[in-house]
């Protein structure tokens, strides 16, 4: 017995360490695309995703670990990393099946996509890009919409009544930003016609 549970905690170990690197290259591919380091980011996607593959392979033989958290925020890090690129590159939503993880993970995943929309949006009012920054909160809210079809308790899916909460909040708050950019914005224009009519 003592063999068993010896072989299962080292196991465990290993998972985490694995997971933790899963997870410390999708942050890096996320903070590489805010940046628009388009080849940095796609290099640490790939190094996410076998590393992850890694992971798969090692918990085959243990459904309770293949199921467990370790597990799922490694899945749901590297998902996240990649909605956020295709969503700010393409204007693309990609689904679970083309990222190869589980349910749960992508739809928290995507949950925390809606938060690095938020942080792109406001770089590109920052930069005086206003009509990309509403094509920001346009993908925003369809991916609330989305989520807001997923009503179901925390035991089939838990923590995503609170992650709702939380895009909602997001989008109201970026809603509120853009709506005060776009009238600075149109302020400026006025400014501008009246001097150029002096």
């Amino acid at each position: 017995m003592r063999k068993h549970f010896d072989a299962q905690e080292e196991l465990r170990e290993k998972v985490l360490d694995v997971s933790r690197e899963v997870i410390r290259f999708s942050a890096r591919a996320i903070a590489a695309t805010h940046r628009e380091d388009q080849s940095s980011a796609d290099e640490f996607l790939a190094k996410a995703r076998d590393t992850l593959a890694t992971l798969a392979e090692a918990v085959k033989a243990e459904p309770n670990l293949a199921n467990s958290g370790i597990i799922l925020a490694a899945y749901q890090e590297y998902g996240e990393a990649t909605l956020v690129r295709a969503l700010i590159r393409d204007g693309k939503l990609l689904t679970p099946e083309e990222l190869n993880i589980p349910y749960k993970s992508y739809l928290a995943a995507l949950a925390d996509t809606v938060g690095e929309l938020r942080r792109h949006a406001l770089d590109l009012i920052r930069a005086d890009k206003v009509g990309r920054a509403e094509q920001a909160l346009k993908l925003m809210e369809e991916i609330f919409e989305l989520l807001m079809e997923f009503d179901y308790p925390d035991a089939i899916l838990p923590g995503m009544k609170r992650k709702q909460d939380m895009v909602r909040r997001v989008i109201e708050h970026t809603r509120g930003d853009l709506t005060i950019a776009i009238r600075q914005r149109k302020l400026e224009r006025t400014l501008e016609r009246a001097e150029r009519g002096k």
